[in-house]
C-alpha cells in the first residue's frame, strides 16, 4: 500500500537532528513492534517530546500525529502548516468525533500509525507512579477509544524529559491489544472498560519507568518546575498553577504512604495532621491538591 510519509528524506534528517545531534537518544526494547502500525501513546513531559518521537517513528512507519486544538488558537500562523507534516489538531479531556473520523478512516489502513499522548498535559514522570490512582482517574480517554474503534495494538513508550546534548532514554512498550478490553465476557460498560484500557497503558508506563531507572549508568533527568508553568496549551502560568509541583512534596507523601493508610493523594491533608506535618507545609499540599483536581479530567 502507498505510504503517507512526509518524506523518506525529511523523516531522515529529522531523525539525525533531533535524535543524533540534538537530543541523543537510546532506545529500548523496539524490537517488540513487529507489526506494521500502531496507535503510539508516549507519555508527555514537555513540549520536545512531540518532536522527538515524531523524528523516531516517522522513517519508519506511515504516521499522523495529534497535537492539541489549543495550539491552533494561539499559533495560527505556524498551525496552518502542520497538516503538511501530518500533524492534525485534537481537543483534550473528551472525544470530540468530527476531529477524529478523518483519523479513523485512515486507520482502517493496515500500515497506517497515529502518535497520541494519552495524559494530554505535561506530567512528571513521578506523578504517574506516587499518585498512580489518582493519576489513573484524570487521563482522557480518547486515545483508547481510538484503539478499541480501530483494532489498533497500542503502544506504551516511555520518554525522560529532554535535555539538549545529553543522552536520553525512550523504551517502547508491550503493545497492548484492545482485543483485551472488548471480550464480550467482559459484563463492562464502554466507559469501564475504557478506563481499563487507561489502566492497563498506566501500569506499564509505570514498569518502563522503573526499567528506566534500573538502567545501568543512566541517571534519570529530573522535571525542572519552571517559575511560570507553560502547560500543552502554550500558556504560561504562575508556579502554583503547575499540578507537578505536588513533587515538592514527595518526602511527606512517601512519609504519608509509609503509614499503611492512603496509598493516594486524597487524604494527605488530614493524615498529614496526624502525622505531624507543619500546618504550612498542608496548606501548600492543600494548594496544589486543588489546582491538580481543577486542571485534569476525572471519571466519575
Amino acid at each position: 500500500m502507498e505510504r503517507h510519509l512526509v518524506s523518506p528524506q525529511l523523516a531522515n534528517f529529522a531523525n539525525i537532528l533531533y535524535t543524533k545531534i540534538l537530543w541523543p537518544v537510546e532506545e529500548y526494547q523496539k524490537e517488540l513492534l513487529t507489526d506494521n502500525s500502531y496507535i503510539f501513546a508516549p507519555n508527555h513531559t514537555n513540549n520536545l517530546d512531540g518532536y522527538m518521537i515524531w523524528s523516531l517513528l516517522a522513517k519508519d512507519f506511515d504516521i499522523d500525529t495529534f497535537m492539541y486544538r489549543e495550539f491552533w488558537d494561539n499559533f495560527p500562523f505556524i498551525a496552518k502548516f502542520l497538516p503538511l507534516f501530518n500533524v492534525f489538531p485534537i481537543t483534550r479531556d473528551k472525544v470530540v468525533l468530527k476531529e477524529i473520523l478523518d483519523e479513523l478512516k485512515k486507520l482502517q489502513n493496515y500500515d497506517h500509525s497515529l502518535i497520541i499522548f494519552p495524559q494530554g498535559r505535561h506530567v512528571d514522570p513521578e506523578v504517574m507512579d506516587y499518585f498512580k490512582d489518582y493519576h489513573l482517574k484524570t487521563i482522557p480517554l480518547g486515545a483508547f477509544y481510538m484503539a478499541m474503534k480501530s483494532s489498533k495494538k497500542l503502544v506504551p513508550i516511555y520518554m525522560e524529559p529532554q535535555k539538549l546534548g545529553k543522552k536520553n532514554i525512550v523504551i517502547y512498550g508491550r503493545p497492548i491489544s484492545p482485543c483485551e478490553f472488548l471480550d464480550p465476557a467482559l459484563t463492562k460498560t464502554k466507559k469501564e472498560r475504557l478506563i481499563m484500557f487507561a489502566e492497563a497503558w498506566l501500569n506499564e508506563m509505570n514498569h518502563l519507568y522503573a526499567m528506566a531507572k534500573k538502567l545501568k549508568g543512566q541517571g534519570l533527568h529530573k522535571y525542572k518546575l519552571e517559575d511560570n508553568y507553560t502547560d500543552a496549551s502554550g500558556l504560561d502560568y504562575g508556579m502554583l498553577d503547575d499540578p507537578n509541583r505536588i513533587m515538592l512534596f514527595k518526602d511527606v507523601i512517601a512519609l504519608i504512604n509509609e503509614s499503611g493508610e492512603t496509598s493516594d493523594f486524597v487524604d494527605i491533608c488530614e493524615l498529614g495532621k496526624k502525622l505531624g506535618v507543619p500546618d504550612d507545609v498542608i496548606k501548600e499540599i492543600v494548594k496544589i491538591k486543588d489546582v491538580y483536581e481543577k486542571r485534569l479530567i476525572k471519571h466519575d
